[in-house]
């Protein structure tokens, strides 16, 4: 994705400032799986073949129940966004797919370092916060990874074709508990029909520690652009 062409197209895409986001809570449900085991158990061997050779080189993948309980699956490669969930036709359980395909060569990843840093997100004075229709839920994920990552994730959605209306918020976590700490696996992934970012990341707290001195180790964070579902 050219973000120089999108400045020199859009002025403001330089100067507006994405919304920073707050950590929601992490509920965690015991009885369902975390990812690797529910991806192995849930998703039989050939759909999980499928769905692979579809997404390319893997970026980020989750496994877990959708909102009707049913099994379902995102991965993200390098040959796009694939979506999967389980449906009923005529009575009969049926996993169908969706993928959104990527522009060839426009994937693009930056590192992020776990390094606390300030609001690095430079604007001219009074330069408007532009603020993505995203669900509570979606916001308070997102809202744990550090600010230079929030801003890298939604920065492609502020103007121009990808636009801020639209935009589908996929997200995941779980949590596994240790001795000596808690940690969290995150990932988040934004997109519409022309555009798309996805980061993933872990989350560590000391045992007996304040929420707010959780470590954050984000991953590689990337962006491409999208082309029509298939």
């Amino acid at each position: 994705m050219d973000h120089g062409a999108r400045r020199r197209e859009n002025p403001e895409y330089g100067v507006a400032v994405t919304q920073i986001h707050e950590p929601g809570a992490l509920p965690v449900d015991a009885e369902i799986p975390a990812r690797h085991q529910y991806w192995e158990e849930r998703l039989p061997r050939d759909v999980r073949a499928r769905l692979l050779e579809k997404a390319g080189r893997t970026l980020t993948w989750w496994a877990g129940p959708d909102a009707d309980g049913r099994p379902s699956a995102l991965v993200v490669g390098g040959r796009g966004l694939c979506r999967l969930r389980q449906e009923l036709r005529d009575g009969t359980p049926e996993f169908r797919g969706q993928r959104v395909r990527v522009e060839p060569g426009s994937l693009r990843s930056r590192s992020f370092d776990a390094t606390p840093s300030p609001d690095g997100r430079a604007a001219a004075p009074g330069a408007p916060v532009v603020r993505l229709a995203l669900g509570a839920q979606a916001q308070g994920v997102l809202g744990h990874f550090p600010l230079p990552v929030q801003d890298f994730l939604q920065r492609p959605f502020l103007s121009g074709a990808a636009g801020t209306g639209g935009v589908t918020a996929d997200w995941y976590y779980d949590e596994t508990v240790g001795p000596e700490r808690t940690t969290w696996f995150l990932a988040v992934c934004l997109s519409t029909g022309h555009a798309l970012t996805v980061a993933e990341g872990t989350r560590t707290l000391a045992r007996g520690a304040r929420p707010e001195r959780a470590e954050s180790r984000p991953s590689s964070p990337a962006s491409a652009a999208g082309r029509r579902p298939s």
